[in-house]
């Protein structure tokens, strides 16, 4: 019990001074911006069919459940608005930031983890190429501007959805369905999903790259370090997101 406590807080210390190097390296040239493109270009190729193929849908469900307890109520007309605010507020953030991490942020651990396996990174360091400077930030910087870019996207995919369903499927007039879809939503609660998909990007970014810079063992050590990213990810979102939704809900409404 005594040796996982300290395991945990060597843990804690050692993603610290690595969230810390992040930071103060960031700020200090050379600024590689061609390496930030092509992060975002790989991230943006990967992630997106993944996050539309999974928010769309989701719209759909909403949607198609929400319209029975609607008509309970008589306030179908409504069901567009819950829609909104579901898609944009909540459910598109973080299930896209979800998938980036399935996808992009396993994909840079292992890239990262092969690179420290091969001693690429050692190597850098021996030719003075700082690797917080070219490998680490750069992919940071693309997470955390490739995320909100792709739950926008995510969230006009899913608003699709969930007209393929009210309007075209079950029959909802068209002209309510649009003039009540943005009745509820203000600029706050847009501008609060996209900070919160860039912080979730910034999460990703610090979990894979430092998994997949700190990588022993091996070619088993770069599978571990995929694996743990993904998982670690998803739970510091989901935790994560809970103070900020308490937050904005403080801040705007």
């Amino acid at each position: 019990m005594m040796s996982s406590a300290l395991g945990f807080v060597k843990e804690i210390g050692k993603v610290s001074n690595f969230i810390i190097d992040t930071i103060v390296w960031g700020f200090r040239p050379p600024f590689f911006f061609a390496e930030v493109i092509k992060s975002m270009r790989n991230i943006s190729f990967q992630c997106l069919l993944p996050v539309i193929a999974v928010v769309g849908p989701t719209g759909m469900v909403i949607c198609l459940q929400g319209l029975i307890v609607m008509k309970l109520f008589g306030a179908e007309k409504l069901l567009s608005s819950l829609l909104a605010e579901s898609i944009v507020r909540e459910l598109s953030p973080i299930l896209a930031s979800i998938m980036v991490a399935a996808q992009a942020g396993s994909s840079v651990a292992g890239e990262i983890g092969t690179m420290r396996v091969k001693e690429e990174i050692d190597a850098m360091e021996v030719m003075s190429v700082n690797p917080f400077q070219y490998i680490i930030i750069p992919r940071l910087i693309a997470l955390a501007l490739v995320c909100p870019l792709l739950n926008v996207i995510a969230s006009s995919c899913g608003m699709m959805g969930g007209y393929l369903v009210s309007v075209v499927l079950k029959g909802i007039n068209h002209g309510v369905f649009v003039e009540n879809l943005f009745e509820y939503l203000k600029l706050s609660h847009i501008m609060g999903g996209v900070l919160k998909s860039s912080i979730f990007g910034l999460v990703v970014g610090i979990v894979s790259c430092y998994r997949g810079y700190n990588v022993t063992g091996g070619a088993l050590g770069v599978g571990k370090a995929a694996n743990n990213t993904v998982v670690h990810s998803i739970l510091l979102i989901v935790m994560i997101n809970y103070f900020l939704t308490n937050l904005l809900f403080n801040l705007f409404d």
